[in-house]
């Protein structure tokens, strides 16, 4: 999943998708460009907010992407669904 938090009409789709689509072993790698302009912060800080009932989040740190496509600006996430009864 890459740059679909830019949008707060997308978030509550995004999210039941999200939920949707993940089990107790689905891993689900994030990655966004960090925006300062606009509305762009506080969408994505209720994104992650949302996110964040449901699922756990790794940051991915800075050394670990690859060299030559790492930039301060960019983010992954390594997400996975929170220990729930899940159907059989």
């Amino acid at each position: 999943m890459a740059d679909c938090i830019y949008y707060e009409e997308s978030l509550e789709p995004l999210l039941k998708t999200l939920k949707d689509l993940t089990g107790p072993d689905t891993c689900v790698l994030c990655c966004y460009e960090q925006r300062t302009m606009g509305k762009n912060p506080e969408i994505e800080r209720k994104y992650f907010e949302l996110l964040q009932r449901d699922f756990e989040l790794e940051k991915i740190p800075l050394d670990k992407h690859d060299e030559e496509y790492r930039s301060e600006d960019i983010h992954i996430m390594n997400i996975h669904r929170k220990p729930t009864n899940f159907p059989s």
